[in-house]
């Protein structure tokens, strides 16, 4: 409601309106509320983008920079699995890593904190992968590397996001 004072002195009158400051302390409470939540931007915004991401590091070969098959493994893959990739020999890491709800993905979401990933319950070989562990050791196959490009991207979406937002906190506080 709209709150308003007469203050006068002398004849002279001069209003005051209340409903200015009140419908600004509600936009300020909407935008924080809003923004201390990343829940939609975690889920609609940087998961998206991650999966996206890790898709393509598997179909380049971790961009040109993942370590070659054993000859004698290569040359056995090429006869069991045609065709298939590096890390791509059954697809149950891949699907895992570049999906959520799938089995062996990790996925979880609160307002503060995203995580992505392979379970190694769903997918035990994953350590080895990722890690270089196991009876030999093995090249680690980086599934997605922080660079200036990811970070680039990011401060793209987390803009998007927050514009979004206050936005959508304006049109509450109308």
């Amino acid at each position: 409601s709209k709150g308003l004072h007469n203050v006068g002195k002398a004849g002279k009158t001069m209003q005051i309106h209340f409903d200015t400051l009140l419908r600004t302390e509600v936009f300020i409470s909407n935008i924080d509320a809003r923004l201390q939540d990343h829940r939609r931007f975690w889920r609609d915004f940087v998961a998206p983008f991650t999966y996206a991401e890790i898709d393509d590091i598997f179909e380049t070969g971790g961009r040109g920079r993942w370590a070659d098959l054993d000859p004698l493994y290569a040359a056995r893959k090429a006869i069991t699995h045609p065709g298939k990739g590096i890390l791509r020999r059954d697809d149950i890491y891949f699907k895992a890593a570049t999906g959520p709800n799938r089995p062996g993905s990790l996925y979880k979401v609160s307002p503060t904190e995203l995580v992505v990933g392979v379970s190694g319950s769903g997918v035990p070989y994953a350590i080895y992968h990722e890690e270089g562990e196991g009876r030999r050791n093995r090249p680690v196959y980086d599934l997605i590397v922080a660079g200036e490009r990811f970070e680039q991207r990011m401060g793209q979406l987390g803009e998007k996001w927050s514009s979004e937002e206050i936005a959508a906190a304006e049109s509450i506080s109308r």
